[in-house]
């Protein structure tokens, strides 16, 4: 093995998974996560968008700390970018909160699977 090639970490549970235990206990911004996690949060965007279309997680919405504007019918997991109402870019991430009810049953693929089959 080279000095460049990297073991691969031994996991219990899948990054999803982890992410909806993390998610269960305190909302948190995806920096937090990526630092739980030790993943980056590019990689982590992709994994909370999959868990948003499995209902597995809800999103606590972006805020203008300018004049206060909500983001609040937006669906994606990335920060926006400026306020629509005053063009600040100062803006608080959006959060992210498991759904009660994946959180107590596990999310995502697999327990669809369990179910059907």
């Amino acid at each position: 093995m080279t000095a460049r090639e990297k073991i691969p970490e031994e996991r219990r549970l899948t990054i999803r998974q982890e992410i909806v235990r993390l998610l269960a206990a305190e909302d948190q911004d995806v920096g937090a996560l990526s630092r739980a996690i030790g993943k980056s949060e590019k990689e982590l965007y992709d994994h909370l968008a999959h868990l948003l279309r499995a209902r597995a997680l809800v999103i606590v919405p972006a805020e203008c700390l300018g004049c206060g504007y909500r983001f609040e019918r937006r669906e994606k997991v990335k920060k926006p970018g400026k306020c629509p109402r005053c063009k600040g870019t100062h803006l608080r991430q959006p959060l992210f909160r498991a759904n009660r009810n994946a959180a107590a049953g596990g999310a995502g693929c697999a327990r669809r699977q369990k179910e059907s089959g």
